[in-house]
């Protein structure tokens, strides 16, 4: 599958990076690393990564890996 890295931002509370499929520009791959506080009142965050598949700029499915969102696309549209 043929996915192109189309923008990256970063705000506040984290970086997103954008993967597009390159044939089909209505799907979209999104990976979202956010900062999460730490427990019991330490200071710092830490960062999580999920990955989210993007539908017609509607989320559709958080996965933990890239390769389980690839998967999931696969496996929904049959799109190499």
């Amino acid at each position: 599958m043929a996915w192109v890295k189309v923008n990256r931002y970063e705000t506040a509370e984290g970086t997103t990076i954008v993967y597009r499929h390159s044939r089909e520009p209505w799907l979209s791959i999104e990976s979202r690393k956010r900062h999460i506080p730490h427990a019991g009142g330490r200071s710092g965050t830490w960062d999580h990564t999920t990955y989210w598949v993007v539908i017609n700029n509607v989320d559709e499915k958080e996965c933990y890996s890239l390769a389980d969102a690839k998967k999931y696309v696969e496996d929904l549209y049959g799109t190499d």
